[in-house]
């Protein structure tokens, strides 16, 4: 089941660009991201735009995903002319902070065991007083309000992000490791938080830690080939351990979708900015080899 990665494009009028990114659950297989990035760019028109100042424009977006064989598929709108945000509001001009400043939103899942955040730069100047976020103002009531639309609507059409799903997490105890003739290492272990491994063959990220009272090499992250049956880790890389001693831990990180469940809490933060999107770099100089 794919998870398809949404991404919209701004920019400001003195040559900083930013993104923003969303997730969306395939449900399936995929055979076209036509509906999937039409659908966005609407939201983004529709609910995101007004977010912007009067010196933030919208793109565009673009809409990928990982096929079954290896390949990223993906598909772009890019508008001509960009939209601009709207120049007033509450009949006073609306005009960007410094593009780097962002308004965090912390989004968690309906358990409170995972969060994601996400970065709305492009923002009003008038929500800023004293190096906070201010929503008392008129102009900070009103985007808040008009924040708070855009993550109903995030919510609503059931997008989320890509992360460590507790739901897929396997816990558990290492309790013993065969060095391998071809250099790998395969760990025994015991799952302790009721979630098994995936299936046999599967490759997935492992943290292993307090093997041989912290002391071993093996205390790391190593990509790994779950075994059959389901009690034991292979790594793909070669490595050399000592002897073992004393049982470790491990932690099998499985990435699944996550969907915004709820908007917790707004917090003024800063996050670089770089080229607008579709702005090619300048011609280099024509270099001479010797």
């Amino acid at each position: 089941m794919p998870v398809i990665r949404l991404t919209a494009f701004f920019k400001d009028d003195d040559g900083h660009g930013w993104s923003e990114t969303h997730d969306k659950d395939g449900g399936g297989t995929i055979t076209s991201l036509t509906t999937f990035i039409q659908n966005f760019n609407e939201l983004m028109k529709t609910f995101r735009r007004p977010l912007l100042g009067g010196d933030g424009f919208y793109i565009g977006c673009r809409g990928s995903y990982p096929t079954a064989s290896g390949a990223i598929a993906g598909d772009n709108i890019e508008l001509d002319p960009p939209m601009r945000g709207p120049q007033t509001a509450l009949g006073q001009t609306v005009n960007m902070d410094a593009a780097e400043v962002a308004v965090k939103m912390r989004w968690r899942n309906d358990a409170s065991t995972a969060h994601s955040d996400v970065y709305i730069r492009g923002m009003w100047r008038q929500v800023i007083d004293a190096g906070v976020l201010d929503f008392t103002d008129p102009l900070g009531e009103e985007w808040k309000r008009r924040a708070d639309l855009y993550a109903q609507q995030l919510t609503q059409n059931n997008y989320g992000w890509q992360g460590t799903n507790p739901n897929t997490t396997s816990r558990g105890d290492v309790t013993g490791y065969t060095a391998n003739g071809d250099g790998t290492v395969t760990f025994n272990v015991t799952v302790k938080n009721g979630i098994a491994l995936p299936a046999a063959g599967t490759k997935v990220t492992v943290k292993f830690a307090r093997i041989n009272s912290s002391k071993s090499i093996l205390n790391r992250v190593f990509v790994c080939n779950v075994e059959a049956g389901g009690a034991a880790l292979t790594t793909t890389e070669k490595v050399t351990p000592s002897d073992f001693e004393t049982n470790g831990t491990y932690i099998a990180t499985l990435k699944s979708f996550i969907p915004y469940a709820a908007l917790t809490y707004y917090k003024l933060a800063r996050r670089k900015t770089g080229r607008p999107y579709g702005v090619a770099p300048g011609r280099l100089a024509k270099q001479i080899l010797h």
